[in-house]
């Protein structure tokens, strides 16, 4: 899911960013594409901003990550149960200074009763420096 999503820098000294939006309809299983990660950027944070809250049973919960490494960008999980933003943790170096084009997925952790309600936009920002 999400090949095919080139990678993209603005082409001047400004943080750039993959952006997408989520909804409740990720489901409790499903993977959202994110964007690609240009090879040689410096990530600097990851974030989701709910402007609705999402309401699954147990848990609502995300995480942001490859294909390898699910949690990658988002350091663990992000929380999808509040308004607002919720920040990842620092990024580990490795983490940080991608060296080949990276597919980025946003992946649904969230579980118990189906969801009824919940929306937001994940953000994943860096520098291309390459």
């Amino acid at each position: 899911m999400g090949t095919g999503i080139p990678a993209r820098s603005s082409g001047d000294q400004t943080i750039n960013y993959l952006r997408a939006p989520i909804t409740f309809g990720i489901g409790t299983a499903g993977i959202v594409p994110l964007g690609t990660l240009p090879a040689g950027s410096v990530v600097l944070r990851c974030y989701v901003i709910n402007s609705v809250v999402f309401n699954f049973g147990t848990n609502n919960l995300i995480k942001v990550g490859t294909v390898a490494a699910d949690t990658t960008f988002s350091g663990a999980t992000l929380s999808v149960a509040s308004l607002g933003l919720t920040a990842g943790v620092p990024l580990a170096a490795a983490a940080m200074l991608p060296t080949v084009d990276t597919l980025v997925n946003i992946t649904s952790l969230c579980t118990g009763t189906a969801g009824t309600t919940g929306a937001g936009v994940v953000v994943l920002e860096y520098l291309p420096v390459a």
